[in-house]
């Protein structure tokens, strides 16, 4: 399984990661898209339709990641602090007798526990993802009520309402606050909302996406007629002028003409 940047950019691993990843793809291509597709979005890079190109990758933003990243990206470190922990504590344990020694390997249990946090956040981060290309616009989401597994939505048109709100979940919201991301919501319909709310309903959402993402999927779908995507561009402050009331003259009605 590659891993990517907090971009959301694919990055091959190194080391014990990439060698594992090369001799993944030594696997016959058919049984390995099989697997792929069942708990991961299909790697387009292998698949495109005739003419086809990608234009935007949406991912979840990287806090959504981050015991992923941690364990992950600073495996080695982690574990040899980890040891020293465990050879402190043993130090200890002969020295005072304070504890039972098998104490003194709870940081490699709570390091286990963190590895099994962490590839299920890795699993369920990796599962959702947008692909915008020239022919189709493909929605990757955790399968409802089915552990690791994923479902694919392809579709041929573009969303007429792009939404974002906060997150229900009081934890991500904070992190939103401080980054900026927002819950992404999505919807084929337009004029459709939430009596009393701004939200769009019918909507599907994709959670945590970095604002400059939002940014970039806008220019893509809300367009000039006959024209690429659009660009403003706005040099300095700009002055807001609004025209003043118009000013109502009343006119008196002539006489009617006597016959």
């Amino acid at each position: 399984m590659s891993r990517r940047d907090r971009r959301g950019r694919r990055v091959e691993g190194t080391g014990f990661t990439g060698l594992v990843i090369s001799y993944w793809r030594r696997l016959p291509q058919h049984f390995r898209w099989n697997l792929e597709d069942t708990f991961q979005p299909a790697q387009l890079e292998e698949r495109l339709l005739p003419n086809e190109e990608p234009q935007l990758e949406i991912r979840l933003a990287w806090y959504r990641d981050i015991i992923g990243g941690l364990i992950f990206d600073h495996f080695n470190i982690i574990l040899g602090i980890t040891f020293l922990l465990v050879v402190g504590l043993l130090i200890y344990v002969v020295a005072t007798a304070a504890f039972a020694w098998y104490f003194a390997f709870t940081p490699f249990l709570l390091l286990l526990v963190l590895a099994g946090y962490a590839i299920m956040e890795r699993i369920e981060y990796n599962q959702w993802r947008l692909l915008k290309t020239n022919a189709r616009l493909i929605i990757s989401i955790p399968q409802p009520g089915s552990l690791f597994l994923v479902d694919n939505i392809e579709l041929k048109g573009l969303p007429q309402v792009v939404d974002t709100n906060w997150s229900k979940n009081p934890v991500w919201r904070v992190f939103q606050f401080v980054t900026g991301a927002r819950d992404l919501y999505l919807s084929l319909a337009a004029y459709r909302f939430v009596e009393g709310t701004a939200r769009v309903g019918d909507a599907l959402i994709i959670p945590d996406v970095m604002p400059d993402q939002v940014f970039a999927l806008k220019r893509l779908i809300f367009t000039v007629p006959g024209g690429g995507p659009q660009k403003v561009m706005f040099a300095g402050p700009q002055e807001v002028v609004f025209p003043s009331p118009q000013k109502v003259i009343p006119v008196p009605e002539e006489p009617a003409e006597e016959e």
